[in-house]
């Protein structure tokens, strides 16, 4: 990625004058890639290439470990976003003792001006290929344009996801034991969450996801809706959505088992927050806009089971 000037033109006086606190961005092939400020101590260029280099040396110093290493990478049209998904099979860790998961890594940049780069632990449930990603705050890494490359970030990223198997199979457990009321807040807490937003049909889709991952509708667990959710952005999305868009949703699916704070979230105060929410919805709606037919009346018997005034 290179910097170019930025010129403005004005149409009435039909001149051109080089903006000089912005410079531009093309990639080597001639795509103009985004807009970002001229001073490096505000926008540092990160190359994708030194990136994806130096997650490989990171990977590398595990050679110990005999793992198959597996990955792609993902850019939009315009290269203006990165993102790169790597699977290391040999590094398992277990829900249960049928629900075995590779645990991988997440990594994504950008040159808009606005993208950070960021790690984040990825897995893989081997019983359904379902993806999953950030859903563990603690092996989140992050820095931004403002600060030059740091390859240490990249190592401690690598070395978080391989060696915290124990941390992520208590986080799976606890999420486990923890149980929305039935299955129709389970759909809504999805719905608000924004999965559906990455659907075709984002009801129907959620639905049979549900159907496949819940054992008791009357009991869901947050592990068993969050496998809901990305069971359906794993094989029910749109074709037409690229990986970078996709992360997503499995970002807004992973407040599931992450509530920004190193904790699962309290399925109660989950539940009762997004009805309450979807309540307000309603009222202020002026149209007929319910999720599902009859949503209204499973709102009214949310309510009453969180004991909801009207």
């Amino acid at each position: 990625m290179e910097r170019q000037d930025v010129y403005a033109h004005h149409e009435e006086m039909g001149e051109w004058e080089r903006v000089r606190y912005r410079d531009s961005l093309w990639t080597d092939d001639g795509r103009a890639t985004g807009v970002v400020s001229s001073n490096e101590e505000f926008y540092n260029v990160i190359q994708y290439g030194d990136i994806l280099e130096t997650v490989g040396d990171a990977v590398d110093r595990h050679s110990d470990q005999n793992l198959d290493v597996r990955g792609s990478v993902s850019l939009s049209p315009t290269a203006h976003k990165m993102s790169a998904k790597l699977d290391f099979d040999g590094a398992t860790v277990y829900a249960s003792q049928d629900d075995p998961i590779d645990l991988g890594l997440k990594v994504r940049s950008g040159h808009s001006g606005f993208h950070a780069l960021k790690y984040d632990v990825g897995a893989e449930r081997q019983v359904c290929s379902n993806g999953m990603m950030a859903f563990v705050t603690d092996l989140h890494f992050e820095q931004s344009h403002s600060e030059q490359f740091q390859p240490g970030l990249t190592y401690n990223a690598v070395d978080a996801v391989l060696e915290s198997p124990a941390e992520i199979e208590h986080r799976l457990s606890q999420a486990q034991n923890r149980e929305l009321l039935n299955q129709d807040e389970a759909l809504l807490v999805l719905l608000e969450n924004g999965v559906g937003e990455y659907l075709e049909q984002p009801v129907p889709d959620l639905l049979n996801a549900l159907q496949a991952e819940v054992a008791d509708p009357d009991n869901p667990t947050l592990w068993e809706t969050y496998n809901a959710a990305t069971r359906a952005l794993t094989h029910y999305s749109d074709d037409s959505i690229p990986d970078y868009e996709l992360d997503h949703g499995f970002e807004s699916a992973s407040k599931l088992l992450e509530n920004g704070y190193s904790e699962i979230p309290d399925p109660e105060y989950l539940g009762r927050e997004t009805v309450e929410r979807r309540v307000q919805q309603r009222i202020d709606s002026q149209e007929d806009t319910q999720y599902w037919q009859g949503e209204d009346e499973s709102l009214r018997e949310l309510m009453q089971q969180h004991e909801i005034q009207a």
